[in-house]
């Protein structure tokens, strides 16, 4: 019988992990064995008597299992309090004084596909603020995908629904609080057709407006706020930072070089208690565990990304290549018209033909299009020739 990993199956971390992943015992088991005996250098985790060994003197705070550790423990709520206050400028009346933390209320599984990896984490917490109670979402957002804006809008709409119960329709001004979802992105969140004008801001604040004035809808309860991890690294206040630099700036550079450091930097007392939760040496071996299951999950995700990428690019240059050749051969048919129209001679269909490869079978509509109408389509240029009759699609739909 083989002998178990997994120390102890009821503790807390081991529940909430394959409640959150719908795994079993059995899977995560066999999962972990397998691949602690595979060699491949890049996972960087070891077998030593039975025991899970990370590589990193601190962890990396953005895996589900470590924000939680960080921004989901009622042990150290101060954390979290100096996390939200700095990254959403709460100061004055707005600043969170207490907050109750709540892991069920909208379990990050309700809003992803069970079997979607790279599947980021969600705390849910209500604050108490020196004004009245305000509701914030924070998640730390991982893979980037493509429904990802349109899922933090139904994520805004389940928090906000929740809030005025039956009967209270008369009291939606004090029964709707402030509602915040605070997005952390681990990769740029705002890309391709998303992308804003400024692709420098790290920092970005959204809210309902009225179009027409572009102000801001009056008494909004709704606010999103998103950090892009990755501009943050090109930004001056990076490159610049010190234990004087501002508490935001501390949080984001903690949440980006945690695990790439070797010794605590010198940064505000705050910091240097979210870096030492994150000393894996302090923690169990069902930890270290699902620690490491969720980094190998990413590695996995990374992977499949970067593969589909070349894929796709693959797919692309064979594409480009096809047309190019399909041009040639439209060029060459018009070369032989030319020929024939300039020589009054007929040439011979098959020493057309000789030579063509991809038009082959569609050569006598080819040469009907060219010369029809007294060669009216004759001085089109190949791209327009080969889009009107369809001769790229016929031969890519064949890749």
């Amino acid at each position: 019988m083989k002998k178990k990993i997994i120390k102890d199956y009821n503790s807390k971390e081991v529940k909430k992990f394959l409640e959150s992943t719908k795994m079993s015992i059995e899977d995560l088991e066999s999962f972990i064995q397998e691949a602690i005996h595979d060699p491949r250098e890049q996972e960087k985790i070891l077998k030593e008597e039975e025991e899970i060994l990370i590589p990193e003197t601190f962890a990396d705070p953005t895996y589900d299992v470590t924000f939680k550790m960080l921004f989901g423990n009622e042990h150290h709520k101060d954390v979290l309090i100096s996390l939200l206050n700095n990254l959403l400028d709460f100061h004055g009346n707005k600043e969170i004084i207490d907050v109750e933390i709540n892991n069920n209320e909208l379990p990050v599984t309700y809003f992803f596909d069970k079997k979607e990896s790279g599947i980021p984490s969600t705390v849910d917490v209500l604050c108490t603020i020196k004004e009245n109670n305000q509701k914030i979402a924070v998640e730390m957002q991982g893979q980037r995908q493509a429904y990802f804006l349109n899922r933090t809008q139904e994520y805004m709409a389940k928090l906000i629904s929740g809030q005025v119960k039956t009967g209270q329709g008369a009291q939606y001004h004090k029964a709707v609080m402030d509602t915040y979802v605070l997005v952390i992105g681990k990769q740029d969140l705002f890309t391709g057709e998303t992308k804003l004008q400024n692709q420098n801001l790290f920092e970005i604040d959204v809210e309902p407006r009225i179009v027409q004035t572009n102000e801001t809808f009056p008494k909004n309860k709704m606010h999103w706020k998103f950090f892009e991890l990755p501009k943050f690294k090109q930004s001056e206040n990076y490159q610049n930072m010190s234990v004087e630099s501002t508490q935001k700036e501390q949080w984001l550079e903690f949440l980006l070089d945690c695990s790439t450091q070797e010794q605590e930097p010198n940064r505000s007392e705050i910091i240097k208690k979210g870096d030492d939760i994150m000393k894996t040496a302090k923690w169990s071996h069902d930890t270290k565990v699902l620690y490491w299951k969720q980094k190998q999950n990413e590695i996995d995700a990374l992977e499949t990304q970067e593969a589909l990428k070349q894929e796709e690019f693959s797919k692309g240059f064979q594409e480009g290549e096809i047309k190019g050749k399909i041009k040639g051969e439209i060029k060459q048919i018009k070369s032989f018209i030319d020929l024939e129209k300039q020589m009054k001679i007929e040439i011979s269909k098959e020493s057309y033909v000789q030579k063509l490869h991809y038009t082959k079978p569609q050569f006598e509509n080819i040469k009907d299009y060219l010369t029809s109408e007294d060669y009216k389509h004759f001085d089109e240029t190949e791209s327009i020739i080969g889009d009107t009759l369809h001769l790229f699609d016929m031969n890519i739909e064949q890749l």
